[in-house]
Order: structure tokens, then C-alpha cells, then sequence
């Protein structure tokens, strides 16, 4: 009896030991920031026609072919459809529609058009 309950003591010791380092380890690797810029919200008073002609995807106007040749999977291009419409580039990432990594990849190949517009509401 007095061997077993030992074993529990030093198990809960250990374990709140654990806990305690474990808590104070820093958390750099889980807070990511985003490399915002003003570049990031350029663009919403432009038209479809001309972020085409500047070779930029409008992400609210492409089809999922034009789309897909930005590299995306199919799980994410299904999502950024499915999701639309988009008041700047930044609501990929803050409705997590993609991973900060993916739009690292694709920022400076996606536009938003008329993202001033209202946004209808079902």
C-alpha cells in the first residue's frame, strides 16, 4: 500500500513538473505573422479587365481554371470558391481560407476587384 501510493505521489510530482517547464517554453513557432503590406489592400478600385492586364488573378472574378494556375490543391480551390466574395487578399488568411504559407506563395499573383463594393448577405 505505502509502494503504491509513492508511485502515485511521484507521478503527479513528475507530471505538475512537466506541466510548469512545458508552460514556460516559449511559443515562437505557434505566433506566424503575416508579412502585411499596403500592397495587400491595393487594387480593390481597379476593374477585372485591368488587374489582367497587370497579370493578376482576381480572386473573386476567375474561373477554377485560371484559378488552379496559381498552384493551389484542390481542397484549398474548392474553399476560396466556395467563399467568395473577398474585400482584399488578406481575407484568405483571416477567414482561413488558406494557410499563411500557401498565401505567402500566391500574394503577389492575386488581386481583389471592387472590394469596396457591399458585400450581399444571404
Amino acid at each position: 500500500m505505502k509502494r503504491s501510493a509513492a508511485i502515485l505521489l511521484s507521478g503527479i510530482g513528475v507530471s505538475g513538473l512537466l506541466y510548469l517547464l512545458l508552460r514556460r517554453r516559449p511559443h515562437a513557432a505557434r505566433e506566424t505573422q503575416i508579412d502585411r503590406t499596403s500592397q495587400d489592400f491595393e487594387y480593390q478600385d481597379l476593374s477585372p479587365a485591368d488587374l489582367d492586364s497587370q497579370n493578376l488573378t482576381d480572386i473573386n472574378e476567375a474561373d477554377a481554371a485560371r484559378l488552379k494556375e496559381l498552384g493551389l490543391d484542390q481542397q484549398s480551390l474548392e474553399r476560396l470558391i466556395e467563399n467568395r466574395p473577398y474585400r482584399n487578399k488578406l481575407d484568405l488568411v483571416s477567414r482561413m481560407i488558406l494557410t499563411e504559407e500557401m498565401y505567402a506563395t500566391v500574394k503577389e499573383k492575386i488581386a481583389v476587384s471592387r472590394g469596396r463594393q457591399p458585400v450581399k448577405v444571404a
